[in-house]
């Protein structure tokens, strides 16, 4: 991930430079001077997910097996997991879920949603220690909201449920010291941390949940920190994002989602492409193989072998999304709860990541990993294939697998 900047959490932006099994010293200085742990051999995230398409409940023990199957592709600076259908009781209803340095972050957090939302309930996230995880631990807080009824934003009066959300969420990873909107989705939740897969899953208790969508992520950063908020997934409404690579345009990107509102804080180039996604997909209301073509699009000398209404919708979007363009390798599973649960999986145009996908003996479960013992952990008869560079595959409960990832990119979308 690209080294980028920001404004941390204070304390949680504590970096692992030791062995896992030993409890480091505390670091010194601002958060931008501290150790980055750089000095880690170079490597590759894990990635995995996994859908149930008739929407039945899979266990976080599963998707907790997926990604430590991978251990090898983490060096514990960061892991989470995503949820959905988590909540099915609230599902009409925002969970802002944070992690907070202490009681004063989470008392100026909740000053500010009085002013601004409705909360309709609150409570602590479940965490406990962990014997190889080194101390101090967040503060895990989640908070079910409604918009206020007059969404005023800095004299705008027009903002939609989403937008105003949007901006929620922006406002406090800006200003609030010490707090940090992991996710604020309807019906999801982002459960993550500074360490290894197996640690975090631990400490959330991850087994303790089911939903009917998980995706998941550990983090072998190369270029960025390690630190609580800067883990995967990235969670921006009811989009998740979770990515194995590095994206060498991060600055093009981050100026195109900055100019539709967003505010990059996290300090990791994944950042820039959950909002990408939210911006494509639900503002400007791209079909997903478009806005997947627009993020990894096919060479121009290339466009010639569409045939005449493809080609003309490549061109168009090669123009109109240009800032939009991932440069650098990447492979990223993508969840989504509107307008129904979906997940993606996509690789880069010239897939320098690796990404396998799969299917179930039995047909129900839909799975996307870097490697595919991840997916044997859970089914060995499982069918798998390989999606094509830059062709997303998209699966989503109640319709199954509906693109495969080996489709001209505008299948289904034009005519």
């Amino acid at each position: 991930m690209s080294g980028l900047q920001g404004n941390p959490i204070s304390q949680y932006g504590l970096l692992r430079t030791t062995s896992p099994r030993t409890i480091p010293e505390r670091p010194t200085g601002s958060p931008a001077t501290r150790p980055s742990g750089l000095g880690y051999q170079m490597g590759g995230c894990g990635i995995s997910g996994c859908i149930s398409t008739q929407g039945r409940g899979i266990s976080g023990e599963s998707i907790s097996r997926m990604l430590t199957t991978m251990s090898e592709r983490e060096n514990g600076l960061g892991a989470g997991y995503a949820c959905y259908g988590l909540f099915p009781n609230r599902r009409d209803e925002f969970c802002l879920q944070l992690i907070l340095d202490n009681e004063e972050s989470k008392c100026a957090v909740e000053e500010f949603l009085k002013e601004h939302a409705d909360v309709t309930k609150d409570e602590k996230v479940f965490t406990r220690k962990v014997r190889t995880l080194s101390p101090p631990y967040p503060l895990v807080w989640r908070y079910f909201v409604k918009p206020a009824e007059k969404r005023e934003w800095r004299g705008n009066s027009n903002l939609s449920e989403e937008d105003y959300v949007v901006k929620l969420v922006m406002h406090i990873n800006r200003e609030v010291e010490g707090a940090f909107c992991v996710s604020s989705g309807k019906d999801m939740a982002v459960f993550k941390g500074n360490g290894y897969s197996y640690e975090i899953s631990e400490f959330y208790d991850i087994n303790r949940y089911s939903g009917q969508l998980w995706i998941s992520h550990s983090r072998f950063p190369t270029n960025s920190p390690g630190w609580w908020g800067g883990a995967h997934p990235i969670g921006i409404l009811d989009w998740a994002v979770c990515h194995n690579g590095e994206i060498t345009s991060y600055g093009v990107n981050k100026k195109l989602v900055e100019m539709a509102g967003y505010v990059c804080t996290l300090q990791t180039d994944t950042e820039v492409i959950a909002y990408t996604w939210d911006l494509l997909v639900r503002k400007h209301q791209l079909p997903i193989p478009a806005a997947a073509f627009a993020m990894a699009p096919w060479h121009h000398s290339e466009i010639p072998r569409m045939d005449p209404n493809s080609g003309l919708l490549a061109k168009a979007l090669r123009l109109t999304y240009k800032e939009a363009f991932l440069n650098g390798p990447f492979s990223i599973i993508v969840g989504r709860r509107e307008p129904e649960i979906t997940m993606i999986a996509l690789a880069d145009r010239k897939k320098l990541r690796p990404l396998i996908v799969g299917t179930s003996s039995d047909r129900d479960l839909v799975f996307a990993a870097s490697e595919e013992c991840a997916i044997r952990a859970i089914d060995t008869q499982a069918d798998t294939w390989t999606t094509n560079a830059g062709s997303p595959m998209i699966a989503q409960v109640g319709k199954g697998v509906v693109r495969q990832g080996v489709e001209p990119p505008f299948s289904g979308v034009v005519r």
